[in-house]
């Protein structure tokens, strides 16, 4: 499965915000997500099917970006 991660804080380490179900959409309530601050890391993993055995990343990575300020 793809997994959703996010790292805001690298001291707390990379918080789950769930499976990606394929052919989905995944919406997020703001409140699951946090605040997002500029340069927050979020990444897509493929994980075992139930998720990741660890609470943190452990499959490869399937895609890397960073949030940025939109002007």
């Amino acid at each position: 499965s793809v997994q959703f991660w996010t790292l805001s804080d690298p001291a707390l380490g990379p918080r789950s915000l769930g499976l990606v179900q394929p052919g989905e959409s995944l919406v997020l309530p703001a409140s699951r997500v946090g605040g997002v601050e500029r340069g927050q890391l979020f990444e897509l993993t493929l994980e075992q099917p139930t998720g990741s055995p660890t609470g943190l990343p452990t499959g490869p990575i399937q895609f890397i970006g960073r949030a940025a300020k939109v002007i």
